[in-house]
């Protein structure tokens, strides 16, 4: 399945649910180190444990790394702050592959080491959203691939195994999560035509928030938790407040703490 045309397109859910795999679903495939996978690629997108990780490895800051890297944009059906890897030079590679090899082999992107699948976070979309989120499920597909071979038989397990990917990722639930719920929040004050300059302060400050405010020499993972704990709560009274009080409390932070986010 092309998955990127898919998420362009916004294609229809019922669409994707046909082509999703679980853990012991197998699929086809050997590596055979050609390097097409690092090419022509215009849909990587960066979590922040992708950026920190490349960060902590050149002493370089999550900002240096995503401004030499990538180009950040609000997402054009979440409108979040989307950090999106852009290819380089007249070969349109990565531009973290130095002289054709990864130069982040051992911390590359979960992206692109779960290659060819992709990971989806699952629910039952009929459902209100605070239950959606409870019960997500994580599931697989194989992406429309062009390289390698198909003398490999593979489980999803074995492949996550075998790059060191956990199946029970606590990041990326818990990531999922809080991007789905501010996204709500993001969309809503869209939605009631709020201030420009609050929409921009408060996608600043979910930017600063969410990709930026880590310090490499310390642990990711507990630094995120301790910024997902301080920031669920308020996303979470945000989506459930009427629209004129989110307005107030998002005014009134911002005024406490000043609007340049």
């Amino acid at each position: 399945m092309d998955i990127h045309k898919y998420l362009r397109e916004g294609g229809n859910p019922d669409e994707l649910e046909q082509h999703l795999m679980d853990l012991d679903s197998t699929f086809r495939f050997k590596c055979r180190r050609c390097g097409k996978c690092c090419k022509n690629q215009d849909a990587i997108i960066f979590t922040p444990r992708d950026i920190y990780n490349i960060a902590h490895k050149f002493g370089k800051s999550m900002e240096q790394v995503i401004e030499e890297t990538s180009e950040v944009y609000p997402g054009r059906d979440s409108r979040m702050p989307i950090v999106h890897m852009v290819p380089r030079g007249p070969k349109n590679a990565c531009p973290l592959l130095v002289d054709g090899r990864c130069s982040v082999h051992d911390c590359k992107p979960t992206v692109c080491a779960l290659f060819p699948l992709g990971r989806v976070v699952w629910f039952d979309r009929t459902l209100p959203l605070e239950q959606q989120l409870d019960n997500i499920q994580v599931r697989y597909i194989v992406n429309d691939i062009d390289c390698g071979s198909a003398k490999r038989v593979n489980t999803v397990r074995e492949w996550l195994a075998r790059f060191g990917i956990a199946e029970d990722d606590e990041f990326f639930i818990r990531w999922n999560r809080l991007f789905i719920r501010t996204s709500s929040v993001m969309r809503k004050l869209e939605e009631a035509h709020c201030s420009p300059a609050l929409l921009v302060v408060f996608w600043r400050s979910v930017y600063k928030d969410f990709y930026l405010n880590y310090d490499t020499s310390k642990e990711f993972m507990p630094q995120f938790l301790s910024m997902a704990d301080q920031v669920e709560p308020l996303i979470r009274e945000l989506d459930a407040a009427p629209i004129q009080r989110v307005i107030q409390t998002l005014e009134e932070r911002y005024a406490k703490t000043g609007t340049d986010q």
